[in-house]
C-alpha cells in the first residue's frame, strides 16, 4: 500500500528533505526508548539520520561492518526493551546487512534499519548501486518498505519491529517516492478459555508432565515463578535460559530436541511447551508419544510437534491457571538429577586445554550475575549447558539463524546495555574471524568485554559432520591465527592460555574488559560432545 508523497511540519513549514524524515525516525525511535544508533553510514541521507538521531539524544556507535552493526542494535534493543537501531548506506552496506537482518527475525529481536537507496527520482539515469532493496530484504524481515510517505509510517514500523513475535524491520529513506505503509500490528490474543480448559485437564491427569520453556517465557512476566510452582522438571530452549534458574531444583537442564534431554523426556506423561518458538529446535524428527500442549500468546505452527493442544492468550495469564490443578508424581530432585546426569554425560578427558576447563575456569572468575554471549560452532555444545545462568536474557545465543559472528557484536550491544558488570563473550576461532574488526570497536569505547577464544584453528562441529569426498580438512581447517597479538595491535590487552593452570592465572586478578584471551584448546573432546548432544 501506498502514502501519499512526503509533507513533513518542521518550525511550521511544510517541506520534504530526507533530514525531515530523519527527524521523524528519530523522534519515533526516542519515544520507543532507543538511546543507540549504530552502523557504517555512507553520505547523504545517511548522514542525515545520524544528525537526526544526536538531535533527539540518540548516540552513534560507529562500527566496522554492517551485520555487525544489526546485531549490537538488535541485542541492545533486546535488553533494554526499545527497538535497537541501525543505519547503512545504499548498495552494498544493505547487502552487507543481509544476515544481521536475518539475525533479528529467526532470533526474535527488536530492530529497525534505515538505509538510503537510489532515489525514484533519479533511478532512471542512475544505474551506480540500483537495486531493489526492499525486494532483496522482504524475505528476512518482518517488512521492508520506503520512508517517504507520512509520519505514521516511521512509527507504524518502529512498533512493528518489537511487537510480538520481535525481528527486524528495513526502511529504504527517499522521499521522492510515495511512502509504504506497514502492515497492520500483529493483535493481542484474548485467552482461548475452551483450549486451556483442555489444557487444565491434561495436565490435571497427568502424573508425569514435563515442562519446555521456549523464548516467549523469558518475556512473560512471572513466568520462571510459576514454573516452579508447577513442581515438575523444566526444560529451556537456548534462548529461553535462565526463565527458571539453574540452581532451582526443577531446573533440568537444555532443550534441543536432541539426545541429551531424551531420557526425561521419555519418562514424560505430558509434555507442556510454555512459549516455545517452533525456531528454537533443532531440525530433528518428534519421536515422543506424550501429548503436547502448547502455551503460546499467538497463533503459533505447531506441527513440530505433531498434533498439539495450542492454548492462545498472555503468558502470564494462561500459566498461573495451570499451576492448581498440577498434581505431578516426580521426586523432588528429579529435575535436577536430569540435569547433573547430563552435564556429567559431555565429561572427556584432554591431553590439553578442554573446551569445558575453559568455561569452568572462566565461570569461577566472573561476577554473577554477568551476561554471556555464545557464537555457534562446538564450542557452543558446552557452553550452554555448564555456564549457570540466574534469569532469562543473561546467556544470549543466535539460536534461530545458529550464525556464526554473532557473539562479538552481541557482546557488544550487551555492554553499551549493561555497563555495570563485564560480558563476556565465548568465540571461535571462526567466529572471531568474522568479526575481527569489531574489536577495535569494543577498544576504542572502552566496553568491559572479555573475549575468549575458544581457538582450535578449524570448523570443529563441520569437521565432526564431514564424510569422505567432502573436502578433507582443507574445507574445515585455519592456519593457526595469534588473535592476542591482533588484539593487542587494536589497543586491547591479550593472552595466549594452553592449560586450565595458564588460564587460571590470567584470570586470577579478576575479569575486567576489554581483553582478550586466546585459549588454544584440544579439540579431541568435542566428538564426544556431540555424540552426547546430538545423538
Amino acid at each position: 500500500m501506498r502514502a501519499q508523497p512526503l509533507v513533513y511540519p518542521r518550525n511550521g513549514v511544510s517541506v520534504g528533505t530526507s533530514r525531515d524524515a530523519a527527524d521523524v525516525l528519530a523522534a519515533e525511535l526516542a519515544s520507543a526508548g532507543t538511546r543507540l544508533l549504530f552502523g557504517l553510514p555512507g553520505g547523504g541521507a545517511n548522514l542525515d539520520v545520524v544528525g537526526a538521531a544526536a538531535a533527539a539524544g540518540i548516540g552513534f556507535v560507529l562500527t566496522h561492518d554492517e551485520t555487525a552493526a544489526c546485531v549490537m542494535a538488535g541485542t541492545h534493543g533486546l535488553l533494554t526493551g526499545s527497538v535497537g537501531a541501525a543505519v547503512v548506506t545504499r548498495g552494498p552496506g544493505v547487502t552487507n546487512a543481509a544476515t544481521g537482518l536475518a539475525q533479528a527475525t529467526l532470533d526474535r529481536f527488536p530492530l529497525l534499519l534505515v538505509s538510503d537507496t537510489v532515489s525514484s527520482s533519479t533511478a532512471s539515469r542512475v544505474p551506480h548501486q540500483r537495486f531493489d532493496q526492499v525486494a532483496m530484504t522482504a524475505p528476512i524481515t518482518k517488512w521492508a518498505g520506503v520512508l517517504g510517505g507520512s509520519p505514521d509510517v516511521a512509527r507504524a514500523a518502529v512498533a512493528l519491529a518489537r511487537r510480538g513475535p520481535a525481528g527486524a524491520v528495513h526502511l529504504d529513506l527517499d522521499v521522492t517516492a510515495p511512502g509504504d505503509v506497514p502492515p497492520d500490528l500483529p493483535a493481542r490474543f484474548p485467552v482461548d478459555d475452551a483450549a486451556l480448559a483442555d489444557a487444565r485437564r491434561l495436565l490435571a491427569g497427568s502424573r508425569h508432565p514435563v515442562v519446555i520453556a521456549g523464548l516467549e517465557a523469558a518475556a512473560a512476566p512471572g513466568a520462571g515463578d510459576a514454573l516452579g510452582r508447577l513442581g515438575c522438571p523444566v526444560l529451556c530452549t537456548y534462548q529461553a535460559k535462565g526463565v527458571v534458574p539453574d540452581g532451582w531444583p526443577v531446573a533440568a537442564g537444555l532443550f534441543t530436541n536432541g539426545a541429551l534431554e531424551r531420557p526425561l523426556l521419555e519418562r514424560a506423561d505430558l509434555i507442556l511447551a510454555v512459549g516455545v518458538d517452533p525456531v528454537e529446535p533443532i531440525p530433528a524428527s518428534w519421536d515422543h508419544d506424550a501429548p503436547v500442549v502448547m502455551l503460546h500468546p499467538a497463533p503459533v505452527d505447531g506441527r513440530y510437534f505433531g498434533e498439539p493442544t495450542v492454548v492462545l492468550g498472555p503468558l502470564e495469564t494462561t500459566l498461573p491457571s495451570l499451576v492448581d490443578v498440577a498434581e505431578p508424581r516426580w521426586e523432588a530432585d528429579a529435575g535436577a538429577l536430569a540435569r547433573k546426569a547430563g552435564i556429567e554425560a559431555l565429561e572427556h578427558q584432554c591431553a590439553g586445554l578442554s573446551p569445558h576447563d575453559v568455561v569452568r575456569e572462566t565461570a569461577r572468575a566472573t561476577p554473577a550475575g554477568s551476561t554471556v554471549t555464545v557464537d555457534a560452532g562446538a564450542h557452543m555444545l558446552v557452553v550452554m549447558p555448564l555456564w549457570n545462568a540466574a534469569r532469562p536474557q543473561q546467556v544470549l545465543i543466535s539460536n534461530g539463524l545458529a550464525t556464526m559472528g554473532f557473539a562479538l557484536p552481541a557482546a557488544i550491544g550487551a555492554a553499551l546495555a549493561r555497563p555495570a558488570g563485564p560480558v563476556v563473550c565465548f568465540v571461535g576461532d571462526g567466529g572471531l574471524g568474522m568479526t575481527m574488526a569489531e574489536l577495535e570497536t569494543v577498544s576504542r569505547l572502552g566496553l568491559d568485554v572479555v573475549v575468549v577464544v575458544v581457538n582450535d584453528a578449524a570448523l570443529s562441529l563441520i569437521e565432526i559432520k564431514q564424510h569422505d569426498g567432502q573436502g578433507g580438512a582443507g574445507a574445515v581447517r585455519y592456519g593457526a591465527t595469534d588473535f592476542a597479538t591482533v588484539a593487542r595491535g587494536m589497543g586491547m590487552p591479550g593472552c595466549v592460555v594452553e592449560s586450565a593452570d595458564s588460564l587460571r592465572a590470567q584470570l586470577s586478578g579478576g575479569l575486567r574488559g576489554p581483553r582478550l584471551i586466546d585459549a588454544r584448546i584440544d579439540p579431541a573432546g568435542y566428538r564426544h560432545v556431540i555424540g552426547v548432544t546430538r545423538g
